[in-house]
């Protein structure tokens, strides 16, 4: 069963994130949508349902949670979703 709500988008840029302890750490985002990431999370020890924070390049940071990690990729949603054109700008930064 898909569990995708909105198209995804390849992505080559990194996002910082925010653990609630206050650590920061920068990860490779590999595809974006208008609902959440995923990311490269081969440094990242965290688990699914964990709350962070995220910074994707050009927003401040928004809060979001870690849904899933596997195979060294991880899968980020966004508190509120994305709108439509800071989509459009995230995936232009990818050509």
């Amino acid at each position: 069963m898909e569990r995708r709500k909105n198209d995804r988008f390849a992505a080559s840029y990194n996002a910082e994130v925010r653990y609630r302890s206050g650590r920061k750490l920068e990860l490779p985002v590999l595809d974006i949508s208008l609902g959440g990431c995923m990311v490269d999370a081969r440094a990242w020890s965290i688990r699914p349902g964990e709350q962070l924070s995220i910074k994707l390049p050009g927003l401040g940071y928004q809060p979001a949670e870690l849904v899933w990690i596997e195979d060294e990729r991880a899968g980020i949603v966004f508190e509120e979703p994305l709108h439509e054109p800071t989509l459009e700008h995230l995936t232009r930064l990818a050509a």
